[in-house]
């Protein structure tokens, strides 16, 4: 993991930057929560709706589940208190990953 981290990581921060993100994400399809610029405390927990994660109700949560089911649109959750980012108000994008057209995952934004 370090060592892809150490190469991606500063390409992701630059698009975070360059958007104006407040963090990006990306997910297994199992919904474990495998990348995120800031690692607040939803990084490295699970995110499917029958699963048991803490966030799997939020926002980011919603996003990930739109993701999976539209792979191929983009998929928009409103803004609404996020407990990870100290209950701030977060919106969130996301939309599938494809490799050679078959769904490896989900990447998300959240503003």
């Amino acid at each position: 993991y370090h060592a892809v981290h150490k190469l991606y990581h500063p390409k992701y921060r630059s698009i975070l930057y360059d958007q104006n993100y407040y963090d990006i994400f990306m997910f297994d399809l199992t919904g474990n929560l495998v990348y995120s610029v800031y690692k607040e405390l939803d990084y490295a927990t699970n995110f499917a709706i029958g699963g048991t994660g803490q966030w799997k109700d939020s926002g980011l949560g919603e996003a990930f589940e739109g993701a999976l089911a539209n792979p191929d649109g983009i998929t928009v959750i409103d803004w609404k208190p996020y407990g990870p980012s100290n209950g701030a108000l977060a919106s969130f994008l996301s939309t599938g990953i494809k490799k050679n057209g078959v769904l490896i995952g989900v990447f998300c934004t959240q503003m």
